[in-house]
């Protein structure tokens, strides 16, 4: 699935780019087609442990900020909070995550994961790190770095553009 995934992107840039082989190429467009793919082979990997590509964002945004609010993870997450309610509950009736009253303030609830969601989290983060090992695949420590870095300030530039606050 993985070359299959990897030799349809290099299908896709090369389609595009016999259209028209003096137009420079969209980054958003190279942006949308990674993740299209890469959403491709999360949803294979994560249907073997049980998990839906839909919860897998709302899981490790628990897991990496145990006891989130609900409204807060939306927020991280940049998702409404209808469709964060629904993953939640599912989340909840799946025995992967609870809620708990906050201690600081009785009138909000605290998210984080059950033990069952906790086992399942160095599973996921072997299919995390895999995908990215076949997307940088001969890429130096200096270019993943770089790559890093240089989507990190796409993100910014993005959630300053279109997610003012």
């Amino acid at each position: 699935m993985a070359c299959y995934i990897i030799m349809k992107i290099g299908i896709m840039a090369n389609c595009l780019k016999e259209n028209n082989p003096m137009e420079k190429q969209d980054i958003t467009l190279d942006v949308y087609i990674i993740s299209r793919l890469t959403h491709i082979y999360y949803t294979k990997e994560l249907r073997k442990l049980g998990i839906s590509m839909g919860q897998f964002p709302f899981i490790m945004g628990i897991y990496k900020n145990e006891g989130i609010s609900q409204e807060r993870l939306s927020a991280v997450l940049r998702i409404s909070k209808s469709t964060t309610a629904v993953m939640i509950g599912q989340l909840i009736g799946s025995g992967l995550a609870e809620r708990t009253v906050d201690p600081s303030d009785r009138r909000n609830f605290c998210l984080k994961l059950t033990v069952r969601g906790l086992a399942l989290i160095p599973q996921i983060e072997q299919i995390i790190r895999h995908c990215h090992s076949l997307i940088t695949k001969e890429f130096s420590v200096g270019e993943k770095k770089l790559t890093e870095e240089l989507l990190q300030r796409l993100r910014q530039n993005s959630e300053a553009a279109f997610c003012p606050r």
